[in-house]
């Protein structure tokens, strides 16, 4: 089965700052997930990048099939997003 959601060596620099360090995960169909971690983790960035919402300076990021950086209408009109502040 193919993961609805995946990353490979996932980064995201800020100039000097390192906000993700090459993240791996993928997510299959039915699992449930957690990201988790203190303030400044870099939980917002990953999930920005899921949706399309901000690009990675390096690594590779599926959802759906879709490159969010590429295609991020396909992905906004599948996944829905409702940050907490």
């Amino acid at each position: 089965m193919e993961p609805v959601i995946e990353t490979k060596d996932l980064t995201k620099r800020y100039g000097a700052t390192l906000a993700v360090d090459r993240l791996n995960f993928q997510l299959r169909r039915g699992e449930v997930f957690g990201l988790l971690g203190p303030n400044g983790s870099g939980k917002t960035t990953t999930i920005l990048m899921l949706l399309g919402l901000t690009e990675p300076t390096s690594g590779t990021v599926r959802v759906l099939g879709f490159d969010p950086a590429r295609q991020p209408l396909e992905v906004k009109a599948r996944v829905g997003y409702l940050p907490d502040q």
